[in-house]
């Protein structure tokens, strides 16, 4: 295996794990979040970044909030480049979405129902159970985190998890690593929570190619608002203003945005659909733990890595 692959097996058990910022975010009255327990737009005890809420602010009222109808001229399925069969058997090459297709948001029959309880499904693939919704088996659940410590200070260390199945003996199967020194295109990037979120969620989507194992619908299930509204709302104001600010700044996080998008486009290609499910932090202990452990490791690679979900 060349160097920047990991093979991701996620064998690893976790117990729980409390969670920071209990009290949640508190709305200023411009519209800006800071952290329940200190204030703060950015706090490293409580891991969390709301600074995306500048980006999100400063787009009010420039767009219309109505979905705008796709375009559906382009038929090349994505970027137009011949397939590279090397390069597939170690995870598609990494491409920017567009915004050709969209994720959706995940709408529980019921806001009392709990991860556990409305994917209490299990779909074996080799010698992996996949959480699947109870109705349905072609729609699987992964569980993503992420976290950084010291978030906003010095030096800060960020790291990522997703928990994607169970073992046969009943393990939960989690890949984790710590967040990388340069984004999905080579671009030197810094250590927050907010990537850590992303990256999270790309590294699950890259992690197999899940139509493989007969899913139709992929639901993501995060407690970052900053992942779920940005890509299912906020990302198509910032894709229409050429990933501007209002106010031209660059949009924070826009390759991560990028990537991700990207791979929601390759998931439409491939007939999955991608949804969102914003759950609380108490819901989300498993992946919240691995994360932190994950940002606690050693140094942030240097390089972007890739982990290749293999059942062995």
């Amino acid at each position: 295996m060349p160097r920047g692959y990991y093979l991701g097996q996620g064998l690893i058990p976790l117990g729980y794990s409390s969670s920071d910022d209990d009290e949640g975010p508190c709305e200023l009255p411009d519209g800006r979040l800071v952290c329940g327990p200190h204030g703060f737009v950015v706090c490293g005890k409580c891991c969390v970044d709301y600074s995306f809420m500048d980006d999100v602010l400063s787009n009010q009222g420039n767009g219309d909030d109505k979905e705008e109808e796709e375009d559906d001229d382009d038929d090349s399925g994505g970027n137009g480049a011949e397939p590279d069969f090397i390069q597939d058997l170690l995870g598609p090459a990494l491409r920017k979405g567009t915004g050709r297709s969209w994720p959706s948001k995940f709408i529980p029959s019921s806001t009392t129902d709990t991860p556990a309880e409305l994917f209490s499904g299990r779909r074996q693939h080799i010698r992996v159970k996949r959480y699947t919704h109870r109705d349905d088996a072609s729609t699987v659940l992964i569980r993503t985190d992420g976290a950084c410590l010291d978030n906003g200070q010095a030096n800060p260390k960020a790291g990522w998890a997703f928990w994607h199945g169970v073992s046969d003996d009943g393990t939960h199967l989690i890949a984790s690593a710590c967040l990388e020194a340069k984004g999905p295109f080579g671009d030197a990037a810094a250590q927050t929570s907010n990537r850590a979120e992303l990256r999270a969620v790309i590294a699950a989507l890259r992690f197999r190619h899940w139509p493989g194992e007969g899913f139709e619908t992929f639901v993501v299930a995060t407690d970052s608002e900053y992942v779920v509204e940005g890509a299912t709302k906020w990302a198509k104001t910032w894709i229409k203003n050429g990933w501007k600010t209002s106010a031209g700044a660059d949009v924070k996080n826009k390759d991560l945005w990028q990537a991700l998008l990207g791979e929601v486009e390759r998931a439409s290609d491939d007939d999955l659909a991608v949804q969102f499910w914003r759950i609380p932090r108490e819901w989300n202990t498993v992946a919240d733990a691995a994360a932190k452990s994950a940002a606690a490791r050693e140094a942030a690679p240097s390089e972007w890595m890739e982990m290749i979900g293999m059942n062995i």
